[in-house]
């Protein structure tokens, strides 16, 4: 008498390779897409920055008040320190040089 069970016959399941690198190959492309959308979209949404308007305008300003002390009579000086700053008072100086303008 044997004490062994007797053998049974296993059938193993054959693995289509090209199935698998198919989908193996399909899931690393939508990673990918995933991954250039994500990345694509963060540049988009950034600030863009002009490099050459990162200037210190305090130097600027400082340019055209030491320029208009010189030349008093040179209304786009003024002008260009009403842009920079804003106050109304570089402004009435143009009105003042110029009405016209």
């Amino acid at each position: 008498m044997h004490l062994l069970p007797a053998r049974t016959k296993t059938t193993k399941k054959k693995v289509d390779i090209e199935k698998e690198f198919s989908y193996f190959y399909l899931s690393l492309f939508a990673i990918s897409i995933l991954f250039f959308s994500a990345f694509y979209l963060k540049i988009h949404l950034t600030k863009k920055v002009i490099l050459g308007r990162q200037t210190d305008i305090s130097k600027e300003v400082l340019y055209w008040q030491e320029f208009t002390q010189k030349n008093p009579q040179y209304y786009e000086g003024w002008l260009e320190l009403y842009n920079l700053t804003g106050e109304s008072t570089y402004l009435n100086r143009v009105i003042k040089i110029d009405p016209n303008r």
